[in-house]
């Protein structure tokens, strides 16, 4: 029985780390649909970087696990649950800059301050046999880029941005509480308070789930669908 339920809060705890995966990966397509010249990392670097930092998380918490489900004595599990907090607190700080990278970009974007150069001509490579070409590439890129970044901001992309912050709220309320539960100890009397897991955690992941499928990605920032609306 005590393994059984050793898996149980183990799985209860990791699972939301691909949710914080998939947060991330969207919020780096919206970048890249805005403009990557109002944001400090490149839709790539910035997905790359953040899934990264998720994985490593997801890697401890699941270390910290199985030290948990497969300890002998209560101490043994303690350490287990001690290696599963260091996960939370790589994901909480890896959320936390998420949160400030994504104020930094729509604060830039709102204000319509690039922190870079959106295009440059001398960017654009075409044969040198067709200079017509390469003057047209460099009038539609540059149409493009005189277009400003809120204006980029449609309709789709704003209810998308509603639903990252949003769900992004409830992950970050439910990481603190499960910080602050393993490290009261598997007896602790946070740990030991079944209203307070449904509250804040159950109800949050719950939260942000109906957040997601409300505001989903398939609907508003669809590959090719806003690509269109903004070009």
């Amino acid at each position: 029985m005590d393994k059984a339920f050793y898996m149980n809060i183990c799985c209860t705890i990791i699972a939301p780390s691909f949710m914080t995966a998939a947060m991330f990966i969207m919020m780096g397509r919206i970048i890249g649909l805005v403009g990557e010249e109002y944001s400090r990392l490149r839709p790539r670097t910035y997905s790359i970087l953040f899934i990264t930092a998720d994985f490593a998380a997801l890697i401890v918490q699941a270390v910290g696990g199985a030290a948990a489900a497969s300890a002998e004595t209560p101490e043994a599990s303690e350490r287990g649950a001690n290696i599963m907090v260091a996960g939370i607190i790589i994901q909480m700080a890896a959320i936390t800059l998420y949160c400030i990278i994504q104020g930094d970009f729509l604060w830039h974007v709102l204000t319509d301050r690039p922190v870079r150069v959106r295009f440059s001509r001398s960017a654009v490579t075409t044969p040198m046999s067709d200079p017509e070409d390469a003057s047209k590439i460099v009038s539609l890129e540059n149409e493009k880029a005189a277009v400003s970044g809120r204006a980029r901001l449609t309709s789709n992309i704003k209810n998308m941005l509603i639903g990252l912050i949003l769900a992004t709220v409830f992950i970050y309320i439910r990481s603190i509480y499960r910080t602050i539960e393993l490290l009261g100890g598997w007896k602790g009397e946070v740990y030991i308070n079944e209203k307070l897991f449904n509250s804040l955690d159950g109800m949050p992941i719950f939260m942000a789930m109906f957040v997601l499928n409300v505001f989903h990605p398939g609907r508003f920032i669809a590959i090719g669908k806003e690509r269109n609306a903004v070009a």
